[in-house]
């Protein structure tokens, strides 16, 4: 059997080696080595807690280098391409992009080689609830008073858009209402300009809102008289007093306006005047209980001549 085996044994091995090379040369012709790539989305690991977390890639093109045949059932998904986030700090940074590929696979190349992160912190902040209302209630009545279940909220987001809100703010309409009425109002947080700020939470999202309305007072104009004190020194006489707004608006009930034609001022002292021509006075209307003005403090100008 030796013998065998040694008979013509150079021959035999030369006869192997070309065989190997035969066989690695048919293998690359038939299976040789190309390039190819597959897109992948880009994954995050060691996300830090409590910050939003905003990326420049979504999608990552891995370049690769393999045998034809493991090209044929390869798929995207055996491929990964990821960042690293441990340790990474608030604000922009740029952090490289890995891969991890399947054996056999050479890689050559990622596309992008890096991305963009915006690490932004999420955070808290008490604001007040503002109910703006809208419209008008039914004719004759008017809002006596507003009350809400919660006077404070708290927003949430990122630091950069919860810095953003000027203003949380709900809306209630009137709409004809002629009676009390309560409504769960929602709350938007707004910004300088007044649009919503997205990406921010409200807690509570809405708060419970109660109208009070009462019966609108009659409106009347009436005429108001100037009354004058008569303790204008002797050396003076009183040319005349005139009102600078001759005639107000009141406003009360229906029958205490009916009795009503006109109002009086407070009497005008004269006593301070030391000097002839005209000097002009601040006074004070004389009202009825129950009845009301916009402003009770009206202007009279006093002119004073010289006793002859």
């Amino acid at each position: 059997m030796m013998n065998l085996i040694q008979r013509n044994l150079p021959a035999k091995i030369i006869a192997l080696i070309a065989a190997i090379v035969l066989w690695f040369f048919v293998m690359n012709e038939q299976n040789p080595m190309i390039d190819g790539s597959f897109s992948v989305p880009l994954t995050i690991a060691n996300a830090p807690d409590g910050y939003k977390i905003t990326s420049s890639v979504d999608v990552v093109k891995i370049k690769v280098r393999g045998p034809r045949a493991m090209f044929v059932t390869a798929v995207a998904a055996d491929f990964k391409a990821y960042v690293d986030l441990q340790g990474i700090e608030e604000g922009k940074q740029l952090v490289k992009i890995q891969s991890v590929l399947p054996q056999g696979f050479e890689f050559i190349e990622t596309n992008p080689t890096t991305a963009t992160f915006v690490i932004d912190k999420i955070i808290q902040k008490q604001m007040p609830a503002e109910i703006t209302l809208g419209g008008t209630p039914a004719a004759g009545m008017t809002v006596d008073a507003v009350s809400q279940s919660i006077k404070q909220v708290k927003i949430e987001g990122p630091s950069e858009s919860v810095n953003a809100v000027v203003k949380v703010s709900g809306y209630i309409g009137l709409a004809g209402n002629s009676a009390d009425f309560s409504a769960s109002v929602p709350l938007m947080a707004l910004n300088a300009d007044g649009k919503e700020v997205p990406e921010v939470k409200i807690i509570p999202q809405s708060v419970d809102v109660s109208v009070l309305l009462a019966r609108s007072p009659v409106k009347k104009v009436v005429p108001v008289k100037a009354i004058v004190a008569s303790d204008l020194p002797a050396a003076y006489v009183l040319v005349g007093a005139k009102l600078d707004v001759p005639k107000v608006e009141i406003a009360g009930d229906e029958k205490l306006l009916d009795g009503i034609n006109g109002l009086e001022t407070q009497p005008i002292s004269l006593a301070d005047i030391n000097a002839v021509g005209t000097t002009k006075k601040a006074v004070k209307l004389k009202l009825p209980a129950g009845i009301t003005v916009t402003n009770e403090n009206i202007h009279v100008n006093i002119e004073i001549a010289e006793k002859k």
